[in-house]
């Protein structure tokens, strides 16, 4: 890790031997290009003048530098990007920023790119596709991988070279670059003496409510949730709708406004009603999760800040008690993450056996579910029925469908005194969005 910072902070230097640029954050959706044609694109983190735009005779031209982009296209997320971002000559020989160093997540079909390296005008790239990494080297100054003068050229990855994308791609995925907290973006790769970059990257607690009134919403946190019926209703957790003013779902990449139906403090289950109705929902087990079964969580781990594709973990039941002795919940050695809280632990038959609720940051393997059991008395307390479990394992197809159409990401929006309070309090489950969190 240190080599990559150190790798970074060179390119910096690099980039920046004459003077250090100003640099400001910002969050903006502004018109940007996908596959040439312009769209929608969110972008997040410090923008300024990159000195590629000048070498390249693009007076003014003024973009994200480093932080993260967004990209869509008809209708839904077609990209994520994490990184650096300069100056480059697109196809149809227009000057464009392009990320230069960093993580690009495609979602239809999925797809992760790794730039990692510029040296001596080439740029290096990993590229997963289908399961397999490839090794790619291609001219630095041309965006497009399609532009002959790009000179691309890709073959598959050796032994050696695949655990490095591995490792990379963990690093880049796990690097907060874009919120007001990335100290080491303004510290240390740009090393700028610029006051408005330093500034901003060593901010003083909770400056970030300097530009809101107490009573104003926004997006504070997010969390899994899964259909249950052909009626748009759902299940998650209620510490994760906990103190919201209002509560959306995306599925798809298209949002839907809901509203929280009933709420179990005690078992932290929440039912959540959605104006998106699914034909694809999930069927609740009667009788819970058995010792050693192997199951699923699908969910949302990082919120979106990883890509707007579900990921799934798999593992097996390891225990039939929780922590503490709790026998509402079980202990299970699959993945769960921040932002998987609310997600359906399923079968192989495709029946939910639990929710997930929680996870032990200082041990490997100590994470729990809400069994089933538990959660079918709360909701049929709320006069909410099931449809029957299957009775039959379902084939990887059919559970892939099942997880990608019936698991929903989950955000909360709350009023900043509320954000404040519970940031002071410490006494909720929530995992608040990394830029309220210094």
């Amino acid at each position: 890790m240190k080599k990559i910072f150190l790798s970074l902070f060179i390119l910096a230097l690099i980039f920046f031997p004459d003077k250090a640029f100003s640099l400001t954050y910002d969050k903006k959706s502004s018109k940007g290009w996908v596959n040439y044609k312009e769209t929608k694109m969110d972008t997040e983190g410090f923008f300024g003048v990159a000195s590629s735009c000048l070498r390249l005779g693009a007076e003014g031209s003024y973009g994200l530098i480093q932080g993260t982009m967004i990209g869509y296209l008809d209708g839904g997320v077609r990209d994520f990007q994490k990184g650096i971002f300069e100056c480059r000559t697109s196809i149809d020989s227009k000057i464009r920023f392009s990320i230069t160093e960093g993580l690009v997540e495609f979602t239809k079909p999925y797809e992760i790119q790794l730039f990692y390296k510029t040296q001596d005008n080439i740029h290096y790239v990993y590229r997963k596709i289908d399961g397999k990494w490839y090794f790619i080297t291609k001219s630095a100054a041309y965006a497009d991988w399609s532009d002959s003068r790009a000179n691309f050229k890709q073959r598959l990855a050796n032994n050696s070279e695949e655990k490095e994308a591995e490792k990379l791609y963990n690093f880049y995925k796990n690097l907060d670059l874009s919120s007001r907290s990335a100290k080491i973006y303004g510290d240390k790769i740009y090393n700028s003496n610029d006051p408005i970059a330093k500034k901003e990257s060593t901010p003083k607690k909770y400056d970030w409510m300097n530009k809101y009134n107490d009573n104003d919403i926004i997006p504070a946190n997010s969390g899994t949730g899964f259909f249950i019926n052909r009626d748009g209703i759902l299940l998650s957790n209620y510490h994760v709708v906990q103190g919201c003013a209002s509560v959306s779902l995306y599925h798809n990449g298209v949002k839907y406004p809901s509203n929280i139906i009933a709420s179990d403090r005690t078992n932290d289950i929440a039912i959540i009603s959605s104006s998106k109705k699914s034909n694809q929902y999930f069927r609740v087990d009667k009788d819970g999760p058995s010792l050693l079964e192997e199951i699923f969580v699908a969910g949302y781990p990082l919120g979106l800040q990883v890509s707007n594709s579900l990921k799934v973990s798999s593992g097996r039941v390891s225990s039939l008690a929780g922590f503490g002795d709790n026998y509402a919940n079980f202990q299970l050695d699959a993945a769960i993450n921040p932002g998987n809280s609310g997600g359906p632990i399923i079968n192989k038959k495709g029946n939910v056996v639990g929710i997930a609720v929680a996870y032990l940051p200082d041990a490997q393997g100590f994470n729990f579910g809400i069994k089933s059991s538990t959660v079918n008395s709360f909701v049929n307390s709320n006069k909410i029925n099931f449809s029957s479990p299957n009775m039959s394992e379902m084939s990887t197809k059919e559970l892939s469908k099942l997880m990608n159409e019936a698991t929903v990401f989950i955000e909360c929006s709350m009023k900043v005194k509320d954000i404040k309070a519970a940031l002071e309090k410490r006494d909720t489950k929530k995992v608040f969005y990394s830029e309220f969190r210094n």
